[in-house]
């Protein structure tokens, strides 16, 4: 008798249903907006002050629509959805791809509480047959979504943060959103039509815990990706620092040679001396200018030029410099910055190598006179402004935000690196 009283409510308490089952569009809202901290065009606090608003707008109107026309919740969600990508998309500062792997990962999430939520709601009303669940399938409902929320606050800000933010390979997110969507169509093809197939034989155990593997076996692939992605990273990291060690053990060892050059010719000088003294008391001046000439072109070449005080750096200067000259290609190169890099240094040389690669490549394809021109200026602590001028046989194509590379028909991983 309780539970009946649930289901047939007066009509102001009617309308009640639909609009606390639209509400868990909140949560996945955060959700979805939990990963993006620093890559919003818009500032937190004027989201929070005027979103949160529109959407207790929309779910209250969509209630009552829904209420009115006695359409299920779905009917006015779905084509919202599209609405809310399209926005998300705009509001994001990274590409459409990562952005919309977010959004469909956490559709997918809310698509296996839904199907949790049924089934609670099947148990405690099996003659409900109206388009929304009860009052307590509702709170059952709300709770879970609350509840995986905070479940999964931390890795959404931590972990999926750091994905977004590092994970530059452009391949992976093109395919990456087919992932929720097969759970998402999997949560929709399951979903029973009537609360009455669910008591049909052992439905009512094989569907939740059908759902709940569902659920636990899509957030396993995530922490699995996660995974994969930290240990790349890290192993891309170690390839980037054993890089810069063989440039600067490359430095080094031409170093060397020009010191112990430079000591064996000082040790010479005097029997040069001696030499020269006596072209000049015999008075025979053309003889002291063939010797002269002969000792400079047997002098070392001058030691490598120091770029910057930060040896990591220039060692990756030293060592495009020595490809650009290798390649008669012309190179102007100025830095203004001291010992301690603004970014961590092994990236601050995976970038500038980057854009040195970069520029090298566009030179080599182009006959005649090349030029590359490098500006590096650290003027305070936390400012470093970077710039790289160089020859190029054709104008750069952007597509979308991104460089279209020369060599193959996707973007280039250099410039996605950069």
């Amino acid at each position: 008798m309780q539970m009946d009283a649930f289901i047939h409510l007066a009509p102001e308490y009617n309308a009640l249903r639909p609009i606390l089952e639209l509400s868990v569009v909140i949560p996945a809202a955060v959700l979805c907006f939990l990963p993006l901290k620093g890559k919003l065009k818009r500032s937190a606090h004027a989201l929070v002050s005027l979103g949160l608003p529109f959407l207790v707008l929309w779910t209250v109107a969509g209630g009552l629509i829904c209420n009115t026309l006695s359409w299920k919740s779905n009917t006015w969600l779905a084509p919202s959805l599209v609405a809310f990508a399209v926005f998300y998309c705009w509001i994001s500062d990274l590409s459409v791809w990562k952005t919309i792997s977010v959004f469909l990962a956490v559709c997918a999430v809310f698509s296996c509480l839904t199907n949790l939520a049924t089934t609670a709601d099947a148990l405690l009303a099996p003659e409900n047959h109206s388009p929304w669940f009860t009052l307590p399938g509702v709170a059952i409902h709300i709770l879970l979504c609350w509840a995986v929320l905070a479940c999964v606050w931390y890795p959404a800000t931590h972990a999926a943060r750091w994905l977004l933010s590092e994970w530059e390979m452009p391949t992976t997110w093109y395919v990456f959103w087919l992932l929720p969507v097969v759970f998402i169509g999997i949560n929709i093809f399951i979903q029973p039509l009537d609360y009455n197939t669910l008591y049909t034989g052992r439905m009512m155990i094989i569907y939740p815990v059908m759902t709940f593997i569902l659920l636990c076996l899509l957030l396993f692939l995530y922490l699995m990706f996660y995974l994969m992605a930290r240990g790349l990273g890290q192993e891309m990291r170690l390839e980037q620092e054993n890089e810069i060690l063989q440039m600067q053990s490359a430095q080094y060892r031409l170093l060397q040679k020009n010191m112990e050059e430079t000591r064996r010719a000082r040790h010479d000088l005097r029997h040069h001396f001696v030499a020269l003294q006596g072209y000049i008391q015999s008075g025979d001046l053309q003889s002291v200018s063939n010797y002269v000439h002969a000792h400079i072109k047997a002098l070392p070449l001058d030691a490598p030029q120091l770029y910057c005080k930060n040896l990591a750096v220039n060692a990756v200067l030293h060592y495009y410099a020595e490809q650009a000259m290798q390649n008669a290609i012309d190179w102007d190169i100025s830095v203004q910055m001291g010992d301690d890099t603004v970014i961590p240094e092994t990236e601050l040389c995976s970038l500038i190598g980057n854009l040195l690669e970069i520029a090298l490549e566009a030179c080599a394809s182009i006959p005649g006179d090349r030029f590359i021109q490098v500006r590096i200026c650290q003027d305070r602590a936390s400012h470093l402004v970077i710039t790289v001028d160089n020859s190029c046989q054709e104008s750069p194509q952007w597509e979308s935000g991104h460089l279209r590379s020369t060599k193959h028909r996707g973007f280039g991983f250099g410039t996605q690196s950069v």
